[in-house]
């Protein structure tokens, strides 16, 4: 090997053996500890129930967006303070996602493959605007829909930034969970991930390409590397051999910053210490310095790149990417943005390599020959196969995310949507989009059974409803949101001993965990909820109060919930009960007339006419329209002496309900006590004095099932 550089004193390079690394070894060692750290907690979680949250780095995006404190938040929070003080050693000895990177380096090494980092213009802006995206961007729309509020229907509601710390019962982010996986991905994603951003991406862009090309944490850990003190520094001599350069696995021209500036200065060095041992002088070590700050970014001192693709290519992997985005970014609801990220950059890199294929007269991939002087070889048939093969799923993959959003999007216009033409129409575009994502989708989106559950029951299609909702169960008989759903499903449906089952079946299930808690609160609460409904139809009254109880048990909150017991023990003449939760319904929903109506019939059950009175009142100023309201009222105003106001409020209830019987008797009593009757009206009345009967002078209250 010859030296890239002689040393400016003319001295005799060393040998061409480079040194191996006497760190490699312990860094090897520490980032297997990160893994054996990561089985010691889950260990710990399934002995103790109770263990420390898993140190999720995107967290970070939870705690800058809306002020919570996370564990992830201070480990990432110490990690930056330690890249501004002594560089991204935590990049090189700590992050378990260049543990793969490296790994997989290494063993392609073994088999004769060194995957050396590529060079790319375009790919370098990747991890800025994914960093932008997930940090930076949040943070401009909360202000600019919090500066002008009408942008909120464009931009989304932002949360209130409130720094805080919750905990488990309040939650996914405590510092102390029973649900040790309550945020992170499944097994097989899990799994996928580490094997997409670490193999797949060493594999086709060179060693630790990840870190460079798609890792937005990066970023922020090489803009603060630049204000580190700590850095790695020509202490002694260089004779300018080029070992730093050559076992640089991030693919740094080691030696030329090292001849210009005296010490390391690009933001890209992860610190691993490769070069210091390979230095065959020893003068390169880590040492305080002055920061390199923006040194590296100087076009007089900054080295000649010599970068590995044409314009042409820079822009298919550009394009290629931002497809990628579009397609996989929660493709099947189940794929990562990260995950998302690696695949974009491979599938770049791979589509370079497809086009070379096509274009030039020779192509290597690795050791593998795919092209040779115009001829494509046997390695090159079964990558021209791969590509087609990654091109249709491409193709399928983007068809079925396009209807995804068209889903989604559907789906959000019918819950904004009143029932009418355009619902229809609305209706037909989501069973459209939902007939494609079944029918083309190589795998079953969690939420597609889901939609067209839902979608069926809109419709009134009920049977079909509870058979997909069945299917849904039969796969995940431990959905609860299911089995509540296939028991409103069996409502409508005019089957409540079945419903009755299914509720019960919610209301007994027990937490997972204690950050689970409250879903199913809210679970339970609406179940009982609706099984209350079911058994106050069924004349169990008993039943139904005790189910209506335990749900205000489990969220008092509900005012409609409050309403509907409020009726039933109306019913069963425990009146002062009934007050007190419509009192409470009315606090929690001033508007709801219905709460104020039944407040006014039970107040003069209470013998509390002149509450009763105001309470109808208030029922009517919400609601003008009720012809009951104003009935009631008329009879109460009647008795009270008021015909004047009796009889205006019978008229008002004739006018909107024109063939209500009642109101047109006590109109009839009240006119005959007023000796203004017509004739007529004394004909047909058949009531020529009187007032509304004190026995009728109240209805039943009117409750709302939830």
């Amino acid at each position: 090997m010859k030296p890239v550089l002689q040393a400016a004193t003319g001295a005799t390079p060393p040998a061409d053996t480079i040194r191996p690394s006497k760190y490699s070894r312990w860094r090897a060692a520490t980032l297997a500890s990160v893994y054996v750290l990561m089985a010691i907690h889950i260990a710990h979680w399934r002995i103790a129930g109770r263990t420390l949250a898993p140190l999720e780095v995107h967290e970070v995006m939870y705690t800058l967006e809306l002020g919570v404190i996370t564990a992830g938040f201070l480990l990432m929070a110490a990690a930056f303070v330690s890249a501004a003080l002594v560089g991204r050693f935590f990049c090189s000895w700590g992050c378990h996602l260049l543990a793969v990177e490296d790994l997989s380096a290494w063993a392609l090494k073994k088999v004769g493959i060194r995957p050396r980092p590529i060079r790319s213009r375009l790919l370098l802006f990747v991890p800025i605007a994914a960093m932008f995206y997930m940090i930076v961007w949040p943070q401009i729309a909360r202000w600019v829909v919090h500066t002008w509020p009408r942008t909120a229907t464009w931009l989304g509601a932002r949360p209130d930034f409130e720094l805080r710390v919750i905990t488990d019962s309040e939650g996914w982010a405590s510092f102390v969970t029973t649900d040790f996986w309550r945020n992170l991905p499944g097994p097989v994603i899990g799994v996928a991930t580490l094997l997409v951003c670490g193999f797949l991406v060493v594999y086709m862009l060179g060693s630790r390409s990840f870190c460079t090309y798609a890792c937005p944490y990066g970023v922020i850990f090489g803009f603060l590397d630049r204000f580190a003190p700590g850095r790695l520094v020509l202490k002694g001599d260089c004779t300018g051999c080029g070992h730093c350069t050559a076992v640089c696995s991030t693919g740094l021209r080691v030696h030329e910053e090292v001849e210009r500036f005296g010490k390391v200065v690009s933001p890209g060095c992860l610190k691993d210490l490769d070069c210091v041992s390979a230095c065959p002088t020893g003068g390169l070590r880590f040492s305080w310095t002055k920061p390199a700050l923006f040194a590296s970014l100087s076009r007089r001192s900054r080295p000649r790149v010599r970068y590995g693709f044409s314009m042409g290519e820079e822009i298919l992997m550009g394009v290629v990417f931002l497809a990628s985005l579009f397609i996989f970014r929660g493709l099947y609801s189940v794929v990562p943005f990260l995950m998302t990220l690696g695949i974009g950059v491979v599938l770049a890199g791979f589509a370079v390599l497809t086009w070379r294929l096509y274009r030039r007269r020779d192509l290597y991939l690795h050791r593998l020959q795919l092209k040779r002087q115009g001829h494509v070889t046997s390695p090159g048939k079964v990558f021209a196969v791969l590509a087609v093969l990654v091109t249709v799923f491409l193709v399928d993959s983007g068809f079925v995310r396009y209807h995804e959003i068209g889903t989604t999007r559907t789906f959000d216009r019918l819950h904004e949507e009143q029932a009418g033409a355009s619902s229809a129409v609305l209706v037909d575009e989501a069973q459209a989009h939902l007939r494609a994502r079944e029918r083309w989708g190589l795998f079953r989106a969690p939420d597609l059974d889901w939609r067209q559950a839902s979608l069926s029951m809109y419709t009134g299609d009920f049977g079909s409803a509870e058979t997909r909702l069945r299917q849904m169960l039969a796969r995940h008989p431990r959905d609860l949101e299911a089995r509540v759903q296939l028991a409103r499903t069996l409502i409508a449906m005019q089957r409540p001993n079945q419903a009755e089952a299914e509720l019960e079946r919610v209301t007994s299930a027990p937490a997972r965990s204690e950050s689970d808690g409250p879903r199913m609160s809210h679970l339970r609460a609406e179940a009982s909820a609706l099984l209350g409904s079911v058994r106050a139809t069924s004349q169990d009254p008993a039943g139904a109060i005790a189910a209506f109880e335990a749900s205000l048990d489990e969220d008092p909150a509900q005012p409609q919930v409050h309403l509907a017991l409020s009726e039933l023990l109306a019913q069963q003449q425990r009146i002062d009960e009934s007050a007190r939760h419509l009192e409470q319904a009315i606090v929690l929903a001033p508007n709801l007339a219905a709460a104020h109506y039944n407040l006014g019939v039970v107040r003069v059950m209470q013998g509390r006419d002149a509450e009763a009175m105001a309470s109808l009142e208030r029922a009517i100023e919400i609601d003008p329209k009720d012809p009951v309201t104003c009935n009631t009222l008329g009879r109460l105003k009647a008795i009270q002496g008021d015909f004047v106001a009796a009889e205006a409020l019978f008229r008002q209830a004739l006018r909107l309900d024109p063939s209500y019987e009642d109101a047109q008797a006590n109109l009839t009593r009240v006119l005959a006590s007023r000796s203004q009757m017509t004739p007529r009206e004394q004909a047909g009345s058949g009531v020529t004095e009187g007032s509304p009967d004190a026995d009728s002078q109240t209805s039943v209250p009117r409750g709302s099932a939830p």
